[in-house]
């Protein structure tokens, strides 16, 4: 965990503290009331009936918890407390936290009416932060200059002023008298009698708070007693003993009705100040975002339940790597899965080759196979991703070095230098003049100083541009980064992509580079306006990349010094894989497994054991394999593994051994949005409604498409005339 005020200490002290806090306030609420007050019934009468309404029911029990929960007192309590966490870290700076104090005041206002608890609370809780060193902030100072400067003194007039009652002012009728009675005197006598409840309570409160902060902020570090201060032991002893004492010592005779009431009103502020620190924490060091990508994994596969009922299939989610692994290599067949009638359609105008299934798929990927034997070999896609890093990381160290400002970076960006392309076995399969070629090479950093996660998606783009077409990255290509964005967020189910820079980018790809290289064009010429075609081009060497890239990239940052391969465990990519199997799978018996020695085990080992049964589809949660012993292939296995694994290997072991070198000026998680598992449970409302209103009529058994392949090229065709999304 990080430091300073976010330590793990500090997440144990409140951890701990706020179901310890939370038992002695329900002892404040619950036990005290009952065996250690001093007050006769018709003294608890009387205090109830000059709060609760007629008829409520709670002038019997006005100590008890249900009779404060029912005043509502609490919520300014709550809030009070909460509030304190805030103002400490400075959550939403010097501004945001004076209109937090401010509401804040007017809780306080609006408590008074009732009783003067809380002037008592404030009194002793700001006074004793003062003489312990505490109130080191200018809102602090300010809330004791409002305690003891303005709400104490004007209350005190108030109640001079008011008829005597030892209960709350009145304000309605105190303000009518300065209305209609300017001559009203003040009374000392009727100003003491309201807050001679309190003179016994106020004093003892005051010490304890002044001994537990001096503690807190003198003796924490202390071999005795600095556990004791720091995580709080010491305000809840003295609290219960506050409490309890008077009744055991028989002389004072217990604690009094108005004086319980401060002390559980100061429980209830200093619970809620806890479980605010404690939520803070969670926050800060990424527990709440945790928390939320379980919470969506766990609903994903309540998804798929509801799914598999309304699709009436048998579905299994496979959570064993080893029979995983034996899915993904006997199955080609994606099945009726979500990916089918949630991805299928977010790749628009694209055919997904990973997507795809039937005869189309298998036409496709024979297509496939056919356009890359045409490309240079895979190891080139390694050559010219390397070339690109140290590039990216001589222009990171440059700007570092002379510091130069945002404007001198942005003219830099225009154009850097003249370079000339390597006259590699690649190149020569590109064009047999590529050595003596030359071109403007366009920074892919766009003027930053770091590399950031657009970056990062250029830099894909961009190795596999020139790996495919032989062409260096130009400005004009910077529409394939807007489309890898747009596509990203609705593949990830975050919301509707821009379909017209979907459009732009396909027509550069075949107006621009496709028409542009005639090895390339020759194969298919104007048909390669055709989504089964521009589609394999565009989704295995770019878009995919592009996204992919970035996610392992993230996952890299996280985990620093992790190998490529387990630092893409952690955090796949892929969510999910799904596939339908029509045979039965069996996977082989370990006798090593889960600790096995005993002779049956052994006898066990080596035969084969029915794992999945036919006709089902089976679904895959890549976070269900994190911190497995068994090494899973993180591109896939079987006929339908990433087809790219070389090429794209050659570009992210760039990114794990060249970018990564750039310490801090490497941060891909910088305006990374969407995908990758860092980003499961962070949604925005409006994400979590496109997602809900997406996912839960295809869940249902509605809005389900025709998958036949005829169907799925009229669709693309259609999205990239711009008639459909």
């Amino acid at each position: 965990m990080s430091g300073g005020y976010f330590t793990t200490d500090r997440a144990r002290k409140y951890g701990w503290g706020v179901p310890r806090l939370a038992l002695l306030t329900l002892f404040a609420f619950e036990v005290v009331p009952r065996y250690f007050l001093d007050a006769s019934g018709s003294e608890l009468n009387a205090l109830a009936a000059a709060e609760a309404h007629p008829g409520d029911g709670t002038a019997t029990y006005p100590l008890r918890l249900g009779a404060y929960l029912r005043s509502l007192r609490w919520v300014g309590h709550a809030y009070m407390g909460s509030i304190g966490a805030g103002v400490n870290v400075q959550v939403l700076g010097f501004a945001g936290n004076l209109a937090m104090l401010l509401v804040a005041a007017a809780f306080c206002v609006a408590d008074a009416a009732k009783d003067y608890s809380i002037i008592v609370y404030l009194a002793k809780t700001f006074s004793g932060d003062f003489l312990a060193g505490k109130l080191d902030t200018a809102e602090w100072k300010l809330v004791l200059f409002w305690t003891f400067g303005v709400l104490g003194p004007g209350l005190w007039v108030l109640a001079g002023l008011g008829p005597g009652a030892t209960g709350g002012v009145d304000f309605r009728a105190t303000s009518g008298s300065f209305a209609h009675s300017a001559g009203v005197a003040f009374d000392w006598e009727t100003a003491a009698g309201a807050f001679r409840p309190y003179a016994r309570a106020l004093p003892v409160l005051f010490l304890i708070q002044t001994v537990c902060e001096f503690g807190d902020a003198h003796l924490e570090h202390h071999r005795v007693v600095g556990t004791f201060f720091r995580h709080r032991y010491g305000f809840e002893c003295f609290t219960l003993a506050a409490m309890t004492l008077p009744k055991l010592a028989s002389p004072l005779g217990g604690i009094r009705p108005r004086e319980l009431r401060v002390a559980q009103h100061d429980l209830v502020i200093c619970l809620f100040y806890r479980i605010s620190n404690l939520c803070i924490i969670f926050a800060k060091n990424g527990w709440v975002a945790e928390m939320g990508a379980h919470l969506e994994r766990v609903a994903r596969k309540a998804l798929f339940r509801i799914f598999a009922a309304a699709s009436r299939q048998r579905l299994a989610n496979v959570t064993d790597v080893d029979v995983a692994t034996a899915v993904l290599k006997q199955s080609s067949v994606k099945g009726d899965g979500l990916e089918r009638h949630v991805a299928t359609p977010a790749w628009r105008p694209l055919l997904s080759l990973e997507s795809v299934d039937g005869d189309l798929y298998e036409s496709m990927v024979r297509a496939f196979h056919e356009l890359v034997a045409k490309l240079p070999e895979p190891k080139e896609v390694a050559n010219i991703a390397e070339a690109r890093a140290r590039e990216m990381l001589e222009t990171v160290s440059r700007r570092a070095r002379a510091g130069t400002d945002e404007k001198n970076a942005r003219r830099e960006a225009t154009t850097e230098a003249i370079v000339t392309l390597s006259s590699s076995n690649a190149s020569k399969k590109h064009d047999e003049n590529a050595s003596e070629r030359r071109s403007e090479r366009v920074d892919l950093l766009r003027g930053a100083r770091v590399v950031d996660a657009h970056a990062v998606a250029r830099f894909s783009l961009a190795v596999f541009v020139e790996y495919v077409f032989g062409r260096a990255w130009e400005s004009k290509f910077e529409v394939l980064v807007d489309a890898s964005w747009a596509w990203r967020r609705e593949i990830a189910v975050r919301g509707r992509a821009d379909a017209s820079v979907k459009r732009e980018a396909v027509r550069l790809v075949v107006g621009d580079l496709l028409r542009n290289d005639e090895r390339l064009w020759a194969m298919h010429g104007e048909a390669w306006w055709e989504p089964r075609n521009y589609s394999l081009i565009m989704q295995p060497f770019l878009i995919s990349p592009a996204i992919n890239v970035g996610d392992v990239a993230v996952a890299l940052k996280r985990r620093p010094g992790a190998r490529l391969e387990d630092a893409m465990r952690d955090a796949h990519p892929f969510p999910i894989f799904e596939r339908f199997v029509d045979e039965d799978v069996y996977v082989d018996r370990r006798a090593t497994r889960r600790g096995a020695t005993s002779g049956r085990a052994k006898r066990d080992a080596g035969k084969r054991r029915l794992a999945v049964k036919k006709n089902t589809q089976v679904i895959m949660f890549t976070s269900d394999f994190r911190g497995s012993n068994v090494p899973w292939p993180v591109f896939g296995a079987g006929p339908r593994m990433c087809a790219g694994t070389s090429a794209a290997l050659g570009v992210l072991r760039a990114v794990a051994s060249a970018l990564s070198a750039a310490g801090d000026a490497f941060a891909p998680e910088v305006g990374h949005k969407y995908s990758g598992r860092h980003n499961d449970g962070v949604s925005s409302l409006r994400e979590a409604w496109y997602f809900a209103r997406t996912v839960a009529p295809i869940v249902l058994g509605f809005g389900r498409e025709r998958q036949d392949g005829a169907e799925l090229e009229r669709r693309a065709r259609e999205a990239l005339e711009g008639k459909t999304q």
